[in-house]
């Protein structure tokens, strides 16, 4: 419930107050005395816009429903701030929160009956809310699977061109038979092919200076030996020699060896030379590492994967969607046979409370239409049509007029348990109304005001402005003898008691 509204700044109100009660709460006043502007008050925090200049406004409502508190307000001048509980948040964050708690209703203000989307919700609350939800999962998994087979059959129309691409290029690496860190190899290769002619006389120098060092360490490890001999501690000295000329030979064998490997083909130069090209060519076009080529084939070869397996996805699509399509149809038609029966029943007791509010010819219509297409709320649009003459077929709710506006919106809030006859029966719906929630009235009515559980009195001072203050006991009789007669005459005060005492 709204427990206390605030209000400062807001057109002629300066500064007001309002203490609400549960139930039935009713502001009456003179015309212009600035009833509505509380009502205003409340349309700013539902995000409506302030219209007229800007005076540092400030909106503060205090809620309250089992034992959770929330102060909504919103500060609107220089600079609009919105704030839930002290935290500064979006405008819609704030209306948002706002629409939990309040649901504004008036005669033209309350153009929210006239969408299409809010006869829907009206209807679709007197439904299993699981039936909706298992239609929105449906309608939500088939709209995927089509989005996902468009840009699959979008993606097939360069399918083909992009196939004979990745062929291409993969052709081309394939027949390379690149191997990793092969170019290095290549290069090194390269500088011993260049030199060979330079590395041949070095090596083969080098060779006759280890033959000649050889046979030098040779004769020394003989005459060591027989030295040894005469003097044993000479062995070790032997045994040295006969290490060094053993490592000298193994040298030898390797420059040797070394020799006989080298290449001395030009041809094999042409060869290393036109691999070294082949490779460096790739590594520009696809590189700029040899690593990288290889990484490019590699990911060459998935795409060429999806793009191939995409043919058997669609067909997968096809067959996903079909299921998808039967189970939006099922969700549909069982939204729709609650919906059609929903219909039935509140345009029946619709039009009985209407003829009850001062409409006895009244006719109210819950109509369904399939649509073309299924939609994302269902298989078909609900539409509310009325009439308030006999002769006239239901029409659309805007050609009503805003007195048949209200009182269709009053008896589809009883119906429906969200949110006005002349008086007692305006008065009676109201306060039935108030059994299940709180209600504040703007009213010129008397018998409205009369049943009310809090009576508020809305006047303005041309030194204080608009002021707002509870009446009870004889001041509640002056108000109501005020709006039945615009006196305070004895009659008018007798029926203005009779009034509170229950009395028609």
């Amino acid at each position: 419930m709204l427990r206390r509204l605030e209000v400062q700044n807001l057109a002629v109100i300066r500064e007001a107050a309002l203490d609400l009660a549960p139930g039935l709460n009713v502001l009456t006043g003179e015309t212009g005395a600035g009833k509505s502007l509380l009502v205003d008050a409340l349309a700013l925090l539902l995000g409506e816009r302030l219209e007229g200049p800007l005076q540092s406004t400030l909106i503060t409502a205090f809620f309250q429903k089992d034992g959770v508190e929330r102060i909504l307000s919103r500060r609107i001048g220089a600079r609009s701030t919105p704030r839930i509980d002290g935290e500064v948040v979006t405008l819609r964050e704030l209306a948002e929160e706002a629409e939990r708690w309040v649901a504004l209703h008036a005669q033209h203000a309350a153009l929210a009956l006239l969408s299409a989307k809010r006869q829907e919700r009206l209807l679709d609350a007197l439904l299993d809310p699981g039936l909706l939800l298992a239609y929105k999962e449906a309608y939500a998994r088939r709209e995927a699977l089509l989005r996902e087979k468009a840009d699959l059959l979008e993606r097939a129309k360069a399918r083909e061109e992009r196939l004979d691409f990745l062929r291409f290029q993969l052709k081309e690496l394939e027949e390379a038979r690149i191997r990793p860190e092969e170019d290095e190899a290549l290069f090194e290769a390269a500088a011993r092919l260049r030199h060979a002619g330079s590395l041949r006389e070095k090596g083969e120098r080098a060779r006759a200076q280890l033959e000649k060092a050889l046979s030098a360490l040779g004769l020394a490890a003989r005459e060591l030996e027989g030295a040894s001999r005469l003097d044993a501690g000479l062995r070790p000295l032997a045994e040295e020699a006969e290490e060094a000329e053993a490592r000298t030979r193994a040298l030898l064998d390797e420059v040797e060896a070394y020799l006989e490997a080298l290449e001395l083909d030009p041809r094999e130069m042409e060869r290393v030379e036109a691999r070294l090209a082949l490779l460096e060519r790739l590594k520009r076009k696809y590189g700029p590492t040899l690593a990288e080529v290889l990484a490019h084939r590699k990911r060459l070869e998935e795409e060429m994967q999806a793009l191939e397996a995409s043919e058997e996805r669609l067909w997968e699509l096809e067959q996903a969607l079909k299921g998808a399509e039967k189970a939006l149809f099922q969700a549909g038609e069982a939204l729709k046979e609650a919906r059609e029966k929903a219909a039935r029943w509140l345009s029946q007791r619709a039009t009985e409370e209407i003829r009850t509010l001062g409409m006895p010819e009244a006719r109210f219509q819950v109509a369904l239409s399939p649509l073309p297409e299924p939609g994302p709320e269902g298989l078909e649009r609900v539409q509310f049509l009325f009439s308030a003459n006999p002769v006239l077929p239901p029409a659309p709710l805007e050609a009503a007029s805003g007195g048949e506006l209200s009182r269709v919106m009053l008896a589809l809030a009883l119906l429906t348990q969200g949110g006005g006859e002349a008086a007692w029966r305006v008065a009676e719906r109201l306060l039935e109304l108030s059994q299940t929630r709180q209600v504040l009235v703007v009213t010129h009515l008397p018998q409205i005001a009369a049943l009310a559980q809090a009576h508020f009195r809305v006047t303005k001072d041309p030194d204080l402005g608009v002021r707002v203050e509870r009446v009870e006991g004889e001041e509640r009789v002056k108000e109501l003898a005020r709006m039945l007669s615009g006196s305070y005459t004895e009659a008018a005060l007798r029926h203005a008691r009779s009034l509170l005492q229950g009395k028609r």
